[in-house]
């Protein structure tokens, strides 16, 4: 009795690691700060008795689980080279009980959608279809690969914003500094994984384009979109565009995030270890796990 428990408990750790528990944990806690900080006026009375947003965030974290094991599926190959000891996990868990647990939670993730509102379900019902998809037809196309990629982290935070706020220029700040810093770390993801991908054929932006090239690529981009930031702000200071808005955390949050983006874009482009690349992709979680808990501080 003492071993079958154990052997369970065994499972369920490595389950965890496949599912990537401190993603989901992050994605729910920026989630719930959203809630409180932007939609419930800071009372905390309204995050704790809000079912509806408990069951959106119920949704969010079954939905992801099952986008990383059914990515995690269709990357065995890649992931051998890459990360072989998330393979090895796979592996102990087996092929058929991971897709089966892959069926269960997007059912769970639906039904507690279904219990928020019949447009919360439609809404992730899409984004169950557009992970596989993604897993399924996307990984093989460059660009569109590393923008659905990116997509994919954000969309559960708009499901927040779906739910129970309208669209104002703050949110344009947030959503799409964070869409630069998730691109450019799926881009660097690839010229860390580079070896993997090549062998066994995945089209990313660094295969087709080449490292060189794909160095230029990033640096021109983030500095454009830097420089496009700091033009905004200045065009908003000398004559103002944006209706009923000025600036706040998010546009401070935007300026970090971006030349967080920026910085580790240029770092990339004079480093020619490596072994370093993967230094830079730690930066940039970090610089998501700031730009998405930071609105505690708003």
């Amino acid at each position: 009795m003492l071993g079958i428990r154990k052997k369970h408990i065994t499972r369920f750790l490595l389950l965890l690691g496949i599912v990537r528990w401190y993603n989901l944990a992050l994605i729910a806690a920026s989630q719930y700060l959203l809630f409180w900080l932007t939609f419930s006026d800071h009372q905390l009375g309204r995050v704790f008795y809000d079912v509806k947003l408990h069951c959106i965030v119920a949704a969010s974290s079954f939905s992801v689980a099952a986008a990383f094991i059914i990515n995690a599926f269709y990357d065995v190959d890649k992931d051998l080279v890459n990360k072989p000891k998330q393979v090895v996990i796979g592996k102990l868990l087996g092929e058929s009980s991971l897709l089966n647990l892959y069926v269960v939670l997007n059912f769970f993730a639906v039904g507690f959608a279904m219990m928020a509102s019949i447009r919360v379900m439609v809404f992730f019902l899409c984004y169950t279809v557009f992970c596989w998809f993604h897993s399924h037809k996307l990984q093989k196309m460059p660009v569109i690969r590393e923008i659905s990629a990116s997509m994919l982290t954000m969309i559960p935070l708009i499901a927040i914003w779906f739910h129970f706020g309208h669209w104002h220029w703050g949110m344009f700040y947030y959503m799409g500094s964070l869409a630069i810093l998730l691109f450019t770390r799926e881009v660097v993801k690839d010229m860390a994984g580079h070896k993997g991908n090549l062998i066994f054929g995945y089209q990313t932006v660094v295969v087709v384009a080449g490292v060189k090239t794909t160095r230029w690529g990033l640096v021109a981009m983030n500095t454009g979109f830097f420089v496009m930031y700091w033009a905004l702000n200045w065009i908003q200071v000398v004559d103002p565009v944006l209706p009923n808005w000025h600036p706040d955390y998010y546009l401070i949050i935007s300026g970090v995030s971006l030349f967080t983006a920026f910085w580790v874009s240029w770092s990339i482009f004079f480093i020619r270890d490596d072994s370093k690349i993967v230094v830079m992709d730690t930066f940039l979680k970090l610089g998501i796990v700031i730009h998405l808990l930071s609105i505690v501080t708003q």
